[in-house]
């Protein structure tokens, strides 16, 4: 049998730190495991090395780790950026990424939602007044002149609800035509009185709706600049909002940052797509799920120390896996056959 295994500088263990970013990195009964681990795994294995990992809380601590020489290596989803490069060294790319947008799943609105609305109450009792004082002006006017009205108080009032109803709905009188002077320019008045009374009563119930549709709504990272948004520390998430002038929240860990948009003190999250897309699909399946499109497009690699005598031996093992389809094959295990 021909090993596949790498020539390496010397058998050695190499201490890698890491941090819990699913579906990347994470523990699962004290063991690590993810995409980023197994993919380490099959490297550490090419290149005949094994590993310690070392747990980091912060994205600056997990770069801090190999920036002064604490660790051999970090691996999670590590963006590679100039900034970055400056200190330190990275691999090949190992994942292409970018950045998405999460927020809460928001219901489409309905008549029921239009109509508990304050401001059409507000609409719906002025129409009650106006009905009511029409109809006790109608009945002051006709009721000497027109049987209609000219009953008891409690009759005439009610034909005079009936009649201003009509006259306002239907632009017209055909039900009963005022005899009295005043009563004939109270239903002219009415009439044109109407026109704008229906079209806003129109007007405000589809106002209503549409509000009730674009509330809360986020299509990109335009959309943000109004809402209260949050992400991690010293992220490339948080690089990207500070240089679109996002006001946003930062948070040490990740977990942290869905346990703010879970409780509604944020309103939308930014990170990396593929951590808000497992999300969406895992613990917060039913409730979140991301919006817009993938922007900001990034590449991870595996952080190494400055002039690190592994990076070219690590790089010729990723290059080993990717021909021998062991890459493909991670990649189909964590993000599915139809992930591009």
């Amino acid at each position: 049998m021909i090993s596949t295994t790498l020539p390496s500088i010397a058998q050695q263990n190499l201490t890698v730190a890491t941090i819990e970013r699913k579906p990347f990195s994470y523990q699962e009964d004290g063991v690590w495991t993810g995409f980023s681990i197994e993919l380490w795994d099959s490297i550490a294995e090419n290149i005949g090395v094994t590993t310690t990992y070392k747990e980091t809380t912060s994205f600056p601590e997990l770069l801090e780790q190999v920036e002064k020489f604490y660790a051999d290596a970090a691996i999670a989803n590590i963006s590679i950026t100039f900034q970055r490069e400056e200190m330190m060294d990275f691999s090949l790319p190992i994942f292409d990424s970018g950045l998405m947008i999460l927020a809460p799943i928001g219901g489409s609105a309905s008549i029921f939602d239009a109509i508990w609305n304050r401001d059409l109450f507000l609409w719906l009792a002025g129409a009650a007044i106006l009905l009511f004082g029409a109809a006790n002006l109608i009945y002051l006017f006709e009721r000497k002149k027109n049987e209609n009205f000219g009953r008891t108080y409690a009759t005439g009032v009610g034909e005079g609800i009936w009649w201003t109803f009509n006259a306002i709905m239907n632009a017209g009188f055909e039900i009963v035509t005022p005899t009295s002077r005043a009563g004939r320019f109270l239903a002219v008045g009415l009439i044109i009185l109407g026109l704008f009374v229906v079209s806003a009563f129109v007007a405000q119930i589809t106002a209503s709706l549409t509000v009730g549709q674009l509330q809360n709504q986020v299509g990109g990272y335009e959309d943000l600049y109004d809402k209260k948004v949050g992400t991690t520390t010293g992220s490339t998430s948080s690089a990207f909002l500070t240089g679109k002038s996002v006001r946003h929240q930062g948070y040490e860990r990740i977990d942290e940052v869905f346990a703010a948009l879970e409780s509604g003190e944020i309103d939308a999250m930014v990170h990396d797509a593929p951590i808000l897309s497992y999300y969406a699909q895992t613990d917060g399946r039913g409730r979140f799920s991301t919006v817009g499109r993938l922007f900001h497009p990034e590449k991870y690699g595996i952080a190494l120390p400055s002039v690190s005598s592994r990076r070219e031996e690590i790089n010729r093992a990723l290059l080993h896996i990717r021909e021998d389809g062991t890459y493909e094959a991670l990649l189909e295990k964590w993000f599915g056959s139809d992930y591009q």
